[in-house]
């Protein structure tokens, strides 16, 4: 009764990243990582429809409403790329993995980054306690001072303008990601990398919900003339928005317009972490990956106002994204060499010896 259980309902998971058939159809045209990025790029998509409802629901059930305009052109947009992308892989003809890859990692994560980032609104409408007191004593335990950091990086120009380069290139650093991936053929590392991106979004709105803080110069009450030379466009955001919608004063999400107003965990340094595994296969970009990412973390603290404790948090989520999307992607290639887990079980185990 337990093996029966157990085959019909642990495949079911796995039956969403499509029919046996069509995976089969992709391996034999591009490959098996092809053909896998094709099934992690359905369970991405399951992910983002799970969202979505939630964001519907939260619409439903709290007194937000949105501006339609946006988020009409951004399932508009979804719409086209992802379903052109399906209809390549599907191709017979004129399938190509880097195509299909492309537009199906764009969709996902424009759809993506729109959703979780409304839903960052929504989790700080929450109005727990703000945290930042607690933050700042942990960051004092760790040995970290921030005002001495400051004064350091505002009194040299030039790390000054290198730390805001690195900061500003959260942005610009997505899209090519996105874009390079798939025309250098790590279809199955794009693949990966959406899926690790979309878990690292939503474990920073569920923490940030319960761990709600505006920033480390609001912790230590510093003023722009005590760091003339440095404008932290991130914690200023975060510092003009929070306060609106903990007051309820901001209730109307204009996709457009939204801002990242998370604090812990940083998504900054998760984002950091997550370039530098994307990039990481292409050896000779090493060094200029390394290099940027490295400065968008150093500048974390600084550009966003977030505590050390922030970056450590950060770097653990996006530790832990890459990890369970890896995983993810192990158990659907290992679903290509076994039919059933409970099949993979019993042929591994000793068979009894009945020839007594």
């Amino acid at each position: 009764m337990l093996e029966s259980a157990f085959g019909r309902f642990l495949p079911n998971f796995f039956r969403l990243t499509g029919s046996s058939t069509e995976r089969s159809q992709l391996e034999a045209r591009h490959g098996r990582d092809v053909a896998l990025a094709w099934s992690l790029f359905r369970v991405n998509w399951l992910l983002l429809a799970v969202l979505l409802a939630v964001f519907d629901l939260s619409l439903v059930l709290t007194d937000f409403r949105i501006r339609p305009t946006g988020y009409l052109v951004v399932l508009a947009a979804v719409t086209v790329y992802g379903i052109s992308g399906h209809l390549n892989a599907q191709s017979a003809r004129h399938a190509n993995p880097r195509v299909f890859a492309f537009l199906t990692g764009f969709a996902k994560t424009v759809l993506g980054v729109s959703v979780l980032v409304s839903l960052s609104y929504v989790a700080t409408s929450a109005n727990l306690p703000l945290q930042d007191a607690n933050l700042l004593a942990i960051d004092h335990a760790l040995g970290f001072d921030f005002r001495q950091f400051l004064t350091f990086v505002d009194r040299h120009e030039w790390l000054t303008a290198v730390l805001a380069f690195g900061y500003r290139s959260i942005a610009w650093m997505i899209c090519i990601v996105i874009s390079a991936l798939p025309l250098l053929g790590y279809c199955r590392r794009l693949a990966e990398f959406v899926f690790a991106l979309m878990l690292s979004l939503t474990e920073t709105c569920c923490i940030t919900t319960v761990v709600p803080a505006i920033g480390v110069y609001e912790a230590l009450g510093l003023l722009p003339s005590d760091y003339p030379n440095i404008t932290p466009a991130g914690y200023y955001d975060t510092a003009r928005e929070m306060p609106l919608i903990r007051d309820r004063a901001l209730r109307l999400l204009d996709v457009s317009s939204l801002i990242g107003v998370v604090t812990f965990p940083s998504f900054h340094a998760a984002a950091a972490v997550l370039y530098t595994w994307a990039w990481w296969p292409w050896r000779w970009f090493r060094p200029v990956n390394a290099t940027v990412n490295g400065a968008m973390l150093i500048a974390t603290p600084i550009g966003g106002g977030h505590f050390l404790v922030d970056v450590l948090a950060g770097i653990v989520v996006a530790i832990s994204a890459v990890c369970l999307a890896r995983s993810t992607a192990s158990r659907l290639a290992l679903k290509r060499t076994v039919r059933s887990p409970i099949g993979f079980l019993r042929s591994s185990l000793p068979r009894p010896n009945t020839e007594a």
